[in-house]
């Protein structure tokens, strides 16, 4: 007569069981989210995305920016683009997505979006891909309209090689590293933005926000933004 095996557990199954009760969990979270959502993403060896639906992004207060690098998890060093946004405004909302390679259950995608209005603010972020379509950059003026042609209500112009440890809205930069500086308005057709090591953080106002989907295996068809 055969043994009963006691004491063991069945990790497939387990953890099988497991990825529907955290999408129950993050469902009925982005159900309960109310205004302004406090953002802090710290990835490291996964493949993230954000787009911002195809649409316009806009960033009214302007940007920072300065290249660097980050820590993976295998202690290499990943160049990523240093980026700091006072505020973001996603007019069609905004998509993520994150491809998890786990032993046992494989690879799986989990997406979050939104499809309306999206204002992100006190953003900075790292991200070592981005695609920006139809970008415009403007300086700071006086009188809140567009630089004149003689500068005359430009106050504070647009900065290309800025030292970026003297950037105003990111801290961190390197000194004697190159810097861009934008305090004007900031407009992009559409963003698409990647990494397999970035970090976010800020808070975000979300509309029209979707229950979380995952997808078994990587690409658009499972899941990613594109």
């Amino acid at each position: 007569m055969q043994k009963a095996d006691r004491g063991r557990t069945r990790w497939r199954q387990a953890l099988m069981l497991f990825i529907p009760a955290i999408l129950g969990v993050l469902a009925l979270t982005v159900m309960t989210i109310q205004g302004v959502l406090p953002l802090h993403l710290a990835i490291s060896g996964q493949q993230f995305k954000l787009t911002s639906n195809g649409a316009a992004a806009i960033a009214p207060q302007g940007l920072s920016a300065y290249p660097s690098s980050i820590k993976m998890k295998d202690g290499s060093q990943a160049p990523v683009l240093m980026a700091g946004l006072p505020e973001a405004e996603l007019t069609e909302g905004m998509c993520i997505s994150l491809v998890l390679t786990l032993p046992i259950v494989g690879t799986n995608t989990l997406q979050i979006s939104s499809s309306g209005n999206t204002t992100v603010k006190d953003m900075e972020a790292a991200a070592d891909k981005m695609y920006i379509r139809g970008a415009s950059l403007s300086a700071s003026t006086n009188n809140g309209e567009a630089p004149a042609t003689d500068a005359a209500n430009v106050d504070a112009p647009v900065l290309i090689n800025k030292d970026a440890s003297e950037l105003n809205d990111l801290s961190g930069g390197p000194s004697g590293a190159l810097g861009l500086e934008v305090p004007g308005l900031v407009k992009m057709g559409e963003l698409r933005a990647s990494a397999s090591g970035a970090t976010i953080s800020g808070t975000a106002q979300l509309n029209g926000i979707g229950i979380p989907k995952i997808g078994h295996g990587s690409g658009t068809e499972n899941g990613e933004c594109y």
